[in-house]
């Protein structure tokens, strides 16, 4: 069969489909037109997959800006090398000045036969350059071409630094890049796992679901089969290269999904592109980049966001200084939230901030307890990040992160979550929920300073001694007689905007830690009311109160 007919026989079975050959729209790739413009040739494999039709979108908008002709080749398949000997022949039919360059991807058949000998052929016939996409060359003849690609071992490494923990099941092609940088990953985190896998995965997954709670992707679009069983184990996600569905989570701020290790398409093929415009003797690696929620306004992920129709979140102006001032968490997921899921984050600058918080962890039974804790902050678009380090346990890494939908003077509508750090692993459950926050003037740190006595609503006389350096003596009448107080190991507490919240531990054996949350409804007169929104194992929720009387 001559070179003639399989074109033409590969033209209408693909002009038959999705076109990919572009050469089957005569009106998109001119062979014969009389425009006399000079054109640059890409010849490039597997069109159907998006990474090569995000080259092919940078490819056709650049020689548009810069009144080019584009003569566009793509094969069907992988190996399908035949149709790139065919664009060969094509380009053949041009007019010497029609073509200034080519760039070029190689497609080789199951005995390694290519069209780079043909490509060479015709680029030094017309005195053109040759400048080499993605993956390199193996012909002699080609040797000296520039090459732009991505550094494989350099993606391996930059997603190592992305991922918080070492204990991770990494999942990749066993093909060349795949191995590359999953490689390259366990050489920076040495307790992951590497599973290379051919296609799918969904199997080899769900044979360690249990095992793994962080799961890496390395050629992520066509290995992301298995995400619905991960996203429903509550896993957390990081994926090279997959896009669309990801890039929706990441807009939500979502807490399963990570990020995606982006190979930088769109600039690789401008650069490309200079190259052949510049004649350039030398090429380059192209670096990845991380997409995440803090970065989706950032000019370099835009083309990937415009390529998939996706909006990224609105960037919030003057965030910063709307931000100051003091706001307390009044509603989870809709409902009021309990007093002991309130919080208070006091920003005071656009660098910091202080988080009171004393909630438990419903999964492990813990008690988290951050009293005026200091969080440095970050603002990216429309997240906001604290972070910060308990002070007996500098190992540990508090994340409050909030995804803001709106802001007014008064209110945050967001996505809150908090994660646990310690040492590279994630500790605990991680937190996430919609919330709204409300902001308040109010500040009772200084007023509830001092001795109270009142009655709780079971009937039983006490009497808090709070004192300014964040402890307290806490006391209860014995019938009519003389005031017993608590022996305890510890007697803690914080006052923050409206909330109070004291903890202790019991000084008798086996006695755990306990907690009580409050919200001061008023201080007047010398009366102090307080009120707690409770919940039930049942979910109801009840009311408490108590009032209490200053005493000297």
């Amino acid at each position: 069969m001559n070179r003639f007919f399989q074109w033409a026989m590969a033209a209408i079975l693909i002009c038959g489909t999705a076109a990919v050959f572009t050469s089957c729209t005569k009106v998109d790739n001119p062979v014969d037109g009389e425009t006399g413009a000079s054109g640059i040739a890409m010849i490039v494999k597997n069109g159907q997959i998006d990474y090569w039709r995000q080259i092919e979108k940078t490819f056709r908008d650049i020689c548009k800006e810069k009144d080019l002709e584009a003569y566009y080749y793509a094969t069907s398949a992988e190996n399908a090398y035949e149709e790139q000997l065919a664009a060969v022949e094509e380009l053949r039919k041009l007019d010497n000045k029609k073509l200034k360059g080519i760039i070029f991807t190689p497609s080789y058949g199951q005995n390694g036969e290519s069209a780079e000998a043909e490509v060479a052929a015709l680029a030094q016939e017309r005195g053109i350059p040759v400048i080499i996409l993605d993956s390199p060359a193996k012909a002699a003849a080609l040797a000296s071409s520039p090459y732009f690609g991505t550094d494989n071992t350099a993606a391996g490494r930059a997603m190592a630094e992305k991922v918080m923990v070492d204990k991770v099941a990494v999942f990749a092609m066993t093909n060349s890049p795949g191995m590359e940088r999953a490689e390259a990953f366990k050489a920076l985190k040495p307790n992951a796992v590497i599973f290379g896998v051919a296609d799918k995965c969904n199997d080899e997954v769900q044979a360690v679901l249990d095992e793994y709670d962080n799961f890496v992707f390395f050629n992520g679009s066509m290995l992301v089969d298995a995400i619905p069983m991960l996203k429903a184990a509550g896993k957390r996600v990081y994926t090279f290269d997959a896009y669309g569905e990801f890039l929706d989570e990441l807009i939500a701020g979502s807490a399963f999904f990570k990020g995606v290790m982006a190979q930088n398409t769109f600039g690789m093929t401008r650069k490309a592109v200079e190259a052949i415009l510049t004649n350039a003797r030398q090429g380059e690696t192209v670096p990845t980049f991380y997409i995440t929620d803090d970065n989706l306004n950032d000019d370099s992920v835009k083309p990937f966001l415009d390529f998939y129709g996706k909006q990224a979140p609105a960037v919030i102006d003057g965030l910063a200084e709307k931000l100051l001032g003091k706001w307390v968490e009044v509603e989870v997921d809709g409902q009021p939230a309990p007093t002991f899921d309130n919080s208070v984050t006091t920003f005071v600058s656009a660098t910091k901030a202080f988080y009171s918080s004393s909630r438990p962890d419903y999964t492990e039974k813990q008690l988290k307890w951050s009293a005026h804790r200091e969080y440095d902050v970050k603002i990216s678009g429309n997240k906001v990040t604290l972070t910060g380090h308990p002070e007996s346990e500098p190992d540990i890494t508090l994340l409050e992160e909030f995804v803001i939908s709106s802001i007014t003077a008064t209110d945050i509508v967001c996505k809150y979550r908090h994660t646990t750090i310690r040492d590279g692993q994630m500790h605990g459950t991680v937190i996430d929920k919609n919330a709204r926050l409300v902001k308040t003037d109010i500040d009772y740190r200084q007023d509830v300073i001092g001795t109270w006595e009142g009655k709780t609503s079971e009937g039983l006389n006490v009497r808090w001694e709070i004192k300014d350096d964040g402890t307290y003596v806490y006391s209860r009448k014995v019938g009519d007689g003389d005031w017993e107080t608590m022996v305890d190991l510890f007697n803690e507490y914080f006052a923050d905007g409206y909330l109070f919240c004291a903890r202790w531990k019991n000084a008798s054996d086996g006695m755990g830690e306990q907690r009580q949350w409050w919200e001061i409804e008023s201080i007047q007169n010398g009366v102090m009311k307080w009120k707690a929104l409770n919940q039930d194992s049942d979910g109801s929720t009840y009311t408490e109160t108590v009032e209490m009387t200053k005493v000297e």
